[in-house]
Order: structure tokens, then C-alpha cells, then sequence
């Protein structure tokens, strides 16, 4: 076996195992009842519906690794193309394969970003109810529901007046992740 082949392999092989130890990881083959979308992944969304994934994530890094031998052993032991040919398709063939699954994945986050977590601008304006009283100046906790879900979050009066807990309230802003809201009148 030439050395070109070996390190064709020794790349598919390495990328199949990190495959392999993520699906383990994540609970896939022992049956883990928490799935996080994204784990692993430095992926943000903004207010806007834009989901950024990492062109060099993790996942897209090891489809190129294990497509580039997995392809580039088929082009020199089965096709028997010269040195410069089976690598140059080698690695086209990895940076294609790479760049479809980094696109595959981009939507994927943005279908799950976008169904199901709630925009600032969908929830100014919405009516809540207060769980844990907010004191005068203070912080309590209001529950809300939004795309047929209930959601907790910290929340203080616009007028820094206090409210008792199953107060109705509405959200009038978010700052920071606190929840401005207003006496229901």
C-alpha cells in the first residue's frame, strides 16, 4: 500500500470515528432523552432571523476529512488516476461535499430558530401574568405564552411600583433579557 493510500484512509477513518463518537456522545445510539440542536456548535441568531453557523464547525471540519480519503482511496485504487488528479478531485469533491452539509445544517437551525423560540418583536405588547411578585424597584418573574408555548422570565414594572404574584401584566419592553411590563388595567 502506497503512502497516498494510507493517508487516504487514516483521513476516512478519522472522520467516521468522530462521527461515530459525536452520535455516542449526544445520546443517539444510547437512546438520551436531551437532544440540544446545535451542541457543540457556536451558533447565534440574531433579532433579525439570521442564523450564523461556522463554515469550520466541527461536523463540516470532519465531512471533509473522512470525504477527502474516502474519495481520493476510490479515485487512485479504483480509477487509477494519476498523483495530482486523485487529489485535486480529492479535495473538490471534500470541499463540495463540506459546503453542502455547512448549507444542510444552516437551514436546519434556521427552521428550528425560527419555529420555535420567540422575537423581541413578537412579545412587546403581549399579556402575561406575574408568578413570583415583583417588590417596588425589584425584580420578580412573569409567565407568558408564545407559539403554543409558556415561557418564565425576570421582569420589573415600567413605574417601579410593586406587583403581587397573578397580576395580569403587559410586556411594553426587553432590556438585557428583563422584561419591562405594565399593570393590565
Amino acid at each position: 500500500m502506497e503512502v497516498v493510500e494510507l493517508i487516504y484512509l487514516v483521513c476516512f477513518f478519522l472522520g467516521l470515528g468522530f462521527a461515530f463518537l459525536s452520535a455516542l456522545m449526544s445520546g443517539v445510539f444510547t437512546g438520551g432523552a436531551e437532544a440540544h440542536v446545535g451542541a457543540g456548535h457556536d451558533i447565534h441568531a440574531t433579532a433579525g432571523d439570521t442564523v450564523h453557523f461556522p463554515l469550520l464547525s466541527p461536523v463540516v471540519l470532519a465531512m471533509f476529512v473522512s470525504t477527502f480519503g474516502g474519495s481520493g482511496y476510490i479515485y487512485k485504487r479504483v480509477l487509477g488516476l494519476d498523483l495530482i488528479m486523485h487529489v485535486g478531485a480529492a479535495a473538490a469533491t471534500a470541499i463540495a461535499i463540506a459546503l453542502a452539509v455547512a448549507w444542510l445544517l444552516l437551514k436546519i437551525f434556521q427552521v428550528a430558530q425560527g419555529s420555535s423560540e420567540a422575537h423581541v418583536a413578537d412579545l412587546v405588547g403581549l399579556e402575561a401574568e406575574v408568578i413570583t411578585a415583583i417588590p417596588a424597584d425589584g425584580l420578580g418573574e412573569i409567565a407568558y405564552n408564545s407559539k403554543q408555548a409558556r415561557y418564565n422570565a425576570p421582569a420589573r414594572t415600567s413605574d417601579g411600583k410593586s406587583l403581587g404574584p397573578h397580576t395580569a401584566v403587559k410586556i411594553v419592553r426587553i432590556l438585557s433579557g428583563t422584561y419591562i411590563v405594565e399593570k393590565v388595567r
